[in-house]
């Protein structure tokens, strides 16, 4: 387990700094951030390094000081395998989660997306189902839509509703609910601008 820790920290703390800096460009660190590559002891990594691994190590100096782009650059360079790699990030945000006002919780959106198709759903009708059929939803519908649900016809990944729908799927928390499908203001699924 500690050299599959030692592989896998030479690109985390490259990232998670560099996500901590645009982080702290979009105003949520107030200091500025630099990536410093993990010291890795001899001691907890295996003895004998794989060629990936030491062609790894000796790309980045442990000294150094890496500006966000810089990390991403060393990162991508030192991707040698023959899938798509993941990089994971632990940022350290020093707050407190005990009070209300330090909490964070939220959601990103990618600029390029994640690869998967979604299909959506909206549930609204007349001028607003238009809008959302010309948008490019897969499944637009009011009544029709909700019974299908309701038989268990879960043939989306998003639904979207419109405020005058909310009163008709209240009645399908138990089917949206545990499947994470439900609908809410806060997840910007209930709107009036289906488009």
């Amino acid at each position: 387990q500690r050299v599959a820790q030692g592989r896998v920290m030479l690109g985390l703390a490259l990232v998670c700094n560099a996500l901590a800096a645009v982080a702290m460009r979009q105003g949520a660190l107030g200091h500025s951030a630099v990536v410093r590559a993990p010291a890795m002891p001899r001691a907890e990594i295996a003895l004998k390094l794989s060629k990936r691994m030491a062609l790894a190590e000796k790309s980045v100096d442990s000294e150094k000081l890496y500006t966000p782009e810089e990390a991403l650059a060393v990162m991508m360079k030192v991707a040698s395998t023959k899938f798509v790699e993941t990089a994971e990030a632990h940022i350290r945000l020093n707050i407190d989660p005990k009070y209300n006002d330090q909490q964070i919780r939220t959601t990103v959106s990618l600029p390029k997306g994640t690869g998967k198709t979604v299909r959506v759903a909206v549930l609204a009708d007349g001028a607003m189902a238009e809008a959302a059929r010309a948008a490019g939803a897969d499944l637009v519908g009011m009544d029709d839509l909700v019974e299908s649900i309701s038989k268990g016809d879960l043939d989306f990944d998003v639904l979207v509703a419109t405020p005058p729908a909310m009163p008709k799927i209240a009645k399908l928390g138990r089917v949206l609910g545990p499947k994470g499908l439900m609908p809410s203001p806060k997840a910007g699924t209930v709107t009036t601008d289906v488009a």
